[in-house]
């Protein structure tokens, strides 16, 4: 498998593509609030996701301080493509899995992510 981080910039990574292959269908399997108030998702395949508190933007990892916390490239095909998948599992969010504050707060931050990103 290719690396899919872009490391070009120290302490900046980009994720360019898929960590580890995504599961279909496309399913949130956690959700959650760290005390610091960063919130994570983890989707099927336990690809974790977290939105970076000052502009929202979609990260990969648990948190800023994961050793492999990166950004999710900007304008580039993979962040179409995860945005697409992470949509589609958002509309299979059922309140039989998950608290109703639990969705809203994920539907909270992914729009907020939507809007930092433009897609």
């Amino acid at each position: 498998m290719i690396d899919p981080f872009d490391r070009s910039i120290p302490g900046y990574s980009e994720l360019i593509g898929w960590p580890k292959k995504p599961l279909f269908p496309e399913q949130i399997t956690e959700i959650c609030l760290y005390r610091d108030g960063t919130v994570v998702v983890v989707v099927s395949g336990d690809i974790e996701f977290f939105f970076e508190r000052s502009l929202g933007r979609l990260c990969y990892g648990q948190s800023h301080t994961d050793e492999a916390a990166a950004f999710i490239k900007k304008g580039s095909s993979f962040e179409s493509e995860l945005y697409a998948y992470l949509e589609a599992a958002r509309i299979r969010l059922s309140a039989d899995a998950f608290a109703i504050s639990d969705i809203k707060l994920f539907n909270d931050c992914f729009a907020r992510a939507k809007t930092y990103a433009g897609v």
